[in-house]
């Protein structure tokens, strides 16, 4: 699947808005409980808290492009926690299995304000459980495999309609230690009828004065430590979920959304173990669509709900297992 990420687009590029969506859940499920902590995310097992605030946004009309008069505050909390269950290396050939459970969720508050019609719901919560396995098969090659089960709602009626379930396999090549990259499949009925997506990552990262850390889709960021203390960023973050919605748009129940955003990331580290981030940038894009949980309405051109580019501050704590080196 050849995918172009869209900006703000005319409305008949839907298209390019749903293919995007389509890369963001054909993530691992672990990668997507991850980016909505942002900043926050621990470095491996961990827990991590952070609250993002999204001021004002004019809303956007999808069908003319028309900046309106009505805006729509965000204020999200987020949370993530990694757990490892069992991490075994034999000895003899090196190879290694361990166990993992990553757990997650999103509540997002919204406050919209003269709206001619209800466009948004009020209140977003996204929760999910994720089991991970992996293996080596070589020296080069290693396997993921994942299960998760996730409740993704605007809280009206939760029924088995707000239930997504995802699991997949990937094959991830470690060409050196800094670069890999993983293909596989996943299955997901994120759309309603279970269909399998064609799921992909890319990890690339320095050690040098000035870190490049490319976790292709979640993000790409450049930092370099100030002291022994305090760490500086720039990251570009992408970020998309789907919700089971009981009042959308058109009486559509499916609702996609895409957040890209760029920002400045400083870390203070508070101990070994437990680090502060706060982070401040702006809003490149924040668009949802509303669509039917059919197949048929997948690639359809209908036009797109959009926030303008505003600016946004997030806080954050991230409590590492492992100490810090």
């Amino acid at each position: 699947m050849s995918c172009k990420p869209t900006h703000l687009q005319h409305p008949n590029h839907k298209k390019g808005y749903t293919c995007l969506l389509l890369v963001l859940f054909a993530l691992t499920p672990a990668q997507r409980l991850w980016a909505q902590l942002g900043a926050a995310t621990p470095n491996g097992p961990g827990i991590g808290l952070s609250i993002d605030y999204l001021p004002p946004s004019h809303y956007i009309r999808g069908e003319d492009s028309v900046k309106t008069k009505s805006t729509t505050t965000q204020v999200r909390y987020n949370f993530g926690a990694m757990f490892m269950l069992s991490n075994r290396v034999d000895t003899a050939t090196g190879k290694v299995r361990n166990w993992s459970l990553a757990a997650g969720g999103s509540y997002t508050k919204l406050t919209n304000k003269d709206y001619d019609n209800k466009i948004f719901p009020e209140e977003l919560l996204g929760a999910q459980l994720a089991l991970q396995h992996y293996r080596n098969i070589n020296k080069r090659w290693g396997m993921v495999g994942i299960l998760s089960v996730g409740l993704f709602t605007d809280m009206e009626k939760i029924d088995q309609n707000d239930i997504f379930i995802n699991g997949g396999v990937l094959f991830v090549k470690q060409v050196n230690p800094r670069f890999s990259y993983g293909l596989g499949a996943m299955l997901t009925n994120s759309f309603g009828t279970p269909m399998i997506l064609p799921a992909f990552m890319v990890k690339w990262q320095t050690q040098n004065k000035y870190r490049i850390d490319i976790n292709f889709p979640e993000k790409i960021s450049v930092s370099t430590s100030l002291n022994r203390y305090t760490d500086l960023g720039l990251a570009f973050r992408m970020n998309g979920a789907a919700y089971d919605v009981e009042r959308g748009a058109d009486k559509k129940r499916l609702m996609g959304h895409t957040e890209m955003s760029i920002g400045l990331e400083n870390t203070w580290h508070l101990s070994k173990h437990i680090d502060f981030v706060a982070t401040g940038g702006s809003i490149l894009l924040n668009q949802t669509n509303f669509t039917e949980k059919k197949l048929s309405e997948m690639f359809s051109d209908k036009p797109n709900a959009r926030l303008a580019t505003n600016y946004f501050f997030s806080g954050g704590l991230r409590w590492n297992f492992q100490p810090r080196r």
